[in-house]
């Protein structure tokens, strides 16, 4: 039996309705802008600090393998640009799936996966708080700055520097070739949100977030899925 989707979108297979959003996502459109990013700032309620807030917490979801791997006892990203991690600032993902932490696990993931413009075949067990020093961060837009709630649609003709990354231009051409020209394809909105596959209603997921190369991170906490949903 073909899986199917039952959580508010026009049911189709769970792969054409992924394939029909990483098309969407392909073409930019200024109507898809939204001025309702998180902004990162030390007044922002919706955010969580440590004491003296220097540190800001955020938040990855990845597979228990992926963690053991290249995260367990680590306290840095990776120096290589193409491996990024990719964050969403506490607790917006949290507050989101709480309200799915009654449903399966199936379930729960597949609305995770599809909040966070995810293919439906990855594999996801675990979300690993971590705290990091917010300059450390940027968004993949046009316009990295986290200190405002929108990203620009309009291509600058220079694009301004990121920290660690020698080419900001080159590496966001290379995330756009990656997101929709490599096989299979991600719904990478490049507007500095997740594509949200599951809901008819708006495509706008959570605040997405990169953390720099080689930028030092203290994990706070691993807990599977459904903890982190339930807590």
């Amino acid at each position: 039996m073909t899986a199917l989707i039952a959580t508010g979108c026009t049911e189709l297979p769970l792969q054409k309705q992924y394939q029909k959003a990483v098309r969407d996502a392909a073409i930019v459109k200024p109507k898809e802008k939204t001025n309702t990013l998180l902004a990162i700032t030390q007044n922002n309620p919706k955010l969580v600090w440590n004491a003296d807030k220097t540190k800001l917490l955020v938040v990855t979801w990845k597979s228990r393998d992926v963690y053991d791997k290249f995260m367990k006892n680590k306290s840095q990203s990776a120096s290589d640009s193409d491996y990024a991690l990719w964050v969403s600032a506490a607790p917006q993902v949290k507050a989101f799936c709480q309200a799915y932490s009654h449903d399966t696990d199936e379930e729960l993931n597949l609305r995770l996966k599809q909040y966070l413009g995810l293919a439906p075949e990855w594999q996801y067990d675990v979300f690993i708080e971590m705290w990091v020093d917010p300059k450390d961060l940027f968004r993949p837009c046009v316009d990295p700055d986290i200190n405002d709630n929108q990203c620009e649609v309009k291509i600058p003709k220079q694009f301004p520097a990121v920290a660690r990354i020698p080419d900001y231009g080159l590496f966001y051409q290379n995330l756009y070739f990656k997101s929709f020209r490599a096989s299979g394809g991600v719904p990478w909105t490049g507007l500095g949100y997740t594509y949200d596959w599951g809901n008819d209603d708006s495509k706008i997921g959570a605040s997405e977030f990169i953390l720099q190369p080689n930028s030092p991170y203290q994990i706070k906490q691993i807990l599977t899925t459904h903890e982190y949903c339930a807590k």
